[in-house]
């Protein structure tokens, strides 16, 4: 929240509403929390819905306990996994009902029915067997729910406030439980979607709040902070993943405490620049109450009580809306449109770029669990270093140098020999470290860019386009038929498209946080004037 304490009396007391004490500490650990949960929701499909080694279950041939590997009598040149040879049964007979690979005619079946290596997944519990496509395309409903989310989750976090929104949130993933009771492909596939669209849109009112709270001096920290959760929650659900591998416990571990978030009614507090700019400014004051006596503040209940509404807004250089601005006014406002495309497009290559790093790094050696654990810590890096330059030299140059460095990296080591594969390693690393970099500082830009009265549906709307980004990215491998260097040129390409794009929005670093799209196109038309 941004105080004026320009001809006000007790000035200095409400610019402690400005620093980080307390309530802010609570505030923060409270959103951070779902957070953190909503993340193992977010990539539980990792581990649930894994590929497990399966073959064919060919019943006259097999023995009581039938393993995965490949029997002796199975035929050659046979795919084990998807097809399984017809028994010949008069030769089945002559040779006392055991199979050899003479055994067989020449005619193969498909199969319906697998041994499979464990039951870790929902790929033996659904018996999806040599279907790959199928355990794959859960990943691709969860992504589709997330990108409905983003957007409805904006719209009702504008209208209906910050907190209800989180709370509708952080308890929505509850319903995944009902995964563990679904025998149907079809039927997990909808409750997969069901809870993604439940659950992700924290990600985008989460950081809203988190802004809002946080004031002026912090709004870098905000978006730090928002990352770091969301990382702590990845490497938590990881080490989960790897105590509880099966899946139906993991889901009941991670899911069922989301429960617990109704608390969040009587303990989570509503962002006050929201209720102030809605007019609420009884509850605004309410809240203002509890940050005085939490961080302990020279302002008492009965003179913050006593402070008109007039004088309450302009100490917190607020302008209330005579209208409530609408998704007609954003779209006939020039300035809030262009912001909105250029965001939206750092928002798709940011994570176009990140998860398609991921999809094309090769796979560490070792178990897979740490070697999860080691792709989230990667990024943690990499928010360190956004924290500092955005800080000390601004947020769009900050992006612009980021999307760049990561292109030339990119395509520096898709051209370094093979046979330098330390050297092509480090390049990987550094490219994946600027990305993030850049992931990190477009939520924190683009909050700034946007005003209080439609931030929550513009921020999702960019938050979509990420989500786009991130369902694009698993199929740039299939680009490599056609020519090696094709995925990373495509990748260095949008970053850097991504660097032209920012030159048409302005430095938020030393900028207010703007409320309504009006207070926007006033400092437009200044900027213009004084060209």
């Amino acid at each position: 929240m941004t105080v004026n304490v320009n001809n006000s009396v007790g000035g200095d007391a409400y610019l402690g509403f400005e620093k980080f004490g307390r309530f802010h500490y609570i505030q923060c650990l409270l959103v951070c929390l779902p957070l953190m949960m909503v993340s193992m929701i977010h990539v539980n499909y990792i581990f649930v819905a894994e590929d497990v080694n399966h073959r064919c279950l060919l019943p006259e041939c097999e023995d009581a306990n039938p393993s995965v590997e490949v029997p002796v009598w199975w035929p050659k040149d046979v795919d084990a996994r998807c097809f399984k040879p017809v028994v010949d049964m008069q030769a089945y007979d002559r040779s006392n009902q055991t199979c050899s690979n003479n055994t067989f005619v020449e005619i193969l079946e498909e199969c319906h029915q697998w041994i499979y290596d464990n039951e870790n997944s929902i790929v033996s519990e659904l018996n999806l067997g040599c279907k790959s496509w199928k355990s794959t395309l859960v990943g691709g409903i969860h992504n589709a729910g997330m990108v409905f989310s983003m957007i409805v989750t904006g719209l009702i976090a504008d209208k209906v406030g910050r907190k209800p929104t989180i709370i509708i949130c952080s308890i929505g993933g509850v319903v995944g439980v009902a995964k563990i009771f679904i025998k149907n492909y079809y039927a997990y596939l909808g409750v997969e979607f069901l809870e993604s669209v439940l659950a992700s849109g924290l990600y985008t009112v989460a950081v809203v709040l988190l802004i809002e709270v946080g004031g002026e001096s912090q709004r870098v920290l905000a978006g730090f902070i928002f990352s770091y959760a969301i990382y702590v929650g990845e490497v938590i659900f990881a080490f989960i993943a790897l105590t509880l591998k099966y899946w139906k416990t993991l889901i009941l571990v991670v899911y069922t405490p989301m429960v617990l978030f109704l608390a969040y009614i009587f303990v989570l507090k509503e962002s006050t620049r929201w209720q102030l700019l809605r007019g609420k400014t009884e509850e605004a004051k309410d809240t203002l109450k509890l940050i005085a006596k939490l961080n302990k503040l020279n302002l008492t209940s009965e003179e913050i009580t006593q402070i008109s509404d007039e004088d309450l807004r302009f100490k917190f250089n607020i302008v209330i809306q005579k209208e409530r601005e609408s998704f007609k006014d954003i779209l006939v406002s020039r300035e809030i449109m262009l912001r909105l495309i250029v965001t939206s497009f750092c928002f798709f290559t940011s994570s176009f770029v990140y998860y398609g790093l991921a999809v094309h790094a090769v796979l560490l050696p070792g178990n897979k669990y740490m070697n999860f654990v080691l792709s989230s810590v990667a990024s943690f890096p990499g928010d360190l270093i956004a924290l500092y330059v955005f800080k000390k030299y601004g947020r769009k140059i900050s992006l612009q140098c980021g999307y760049v460095i990561s292109a030339t990296f990119l395509i520096a080591q898709t051209y370094t020999p093979d046979s330098i594969s330390w050297l092509k390693i480090v390049l990987f690393l550094c490219g994946k470290l600027s990305v993030v970099v850049c992931f990190t500082g477009v939520y924190t830009y683009s909050l700034e860019l946007f005003p209080t009265s439609v931030r929550g549906t513009l921020f999702g709307c960019g938050n979509t386009a990420a989500r786009v980004g991130s369902m694009l990215a698993p199929l740039t491998p299939l680009l490599v038929k056609e020519l090696n260097a094709l995925p990373s040129i495509l990748f260095s390409s949008t970053a850097i498209l991504a660097a032209l794009l920012l030159t048409l929005t302005p430095e938020t670093k030393m900028l207010p946080m703007f409320d309504t799209i009006e207070q926007v196109e006033k400092y437009k038309s200044k900027v213009m004037t004084h060209l």
